[in-house]
């Protein structure tokens, strides 16, 4: 079986959630609604859940163009989001709080029947 080769995509998996959450106020930021999401401007989707009284993003892939043919790509857990806010603005995402904004963490990637270590971070625009 040959090696696919899909470079940035499993190098470092960063998603921009061009999903319209809306800017809220910093005290109270209405959460996201539960249920299955697709991305916009992507083949790919997530579900947002109750987990533990939290909301969590689960089940997260996409497919990623490789040399010789297209591959789903998904993180593999559930990861629970949080309020990011910086500059007066407020959004959910997922991933190390880093100065206001969501930063890359470590995940389970599984892609072209591979399991890999790699770094996610998500964010609602």
């Amino acid at each position: 079986m040959p090696k696919l080769k899909c470079g940035p995509v499993l190098l470092a998996l960063v998603a921009m959630l061009a999903l319209a959450a809306g800017a809220a106020a910093a005290a109270k930021l209405p959460q996201p609604t539960l249920g299955a999401w697709k991305l916009h401007g992507a083949t790919g989707a997530f579900t947002l859940k109750k987990s533990g009284g939290k909301v969590a993003m689960t089940g997260y892939h996409v497919l990623a163009e490789c040399e010789v043919k297209s591959v789903k790509v998904t993180v593999l857990g559930s990861y629970p989001l949080k309020a990011y806010s910086r500059g007066g603005y407020s959004t959910w995402g997922v991933g190390k709080d880093i100065g206001g904004e969501p930063g890359p963490m470590p995940v389970k990637v599984s892609a072209a029947g591979r399991t890999v270590d790699r770094s996610f971070d998500a964010i609602w625009d």
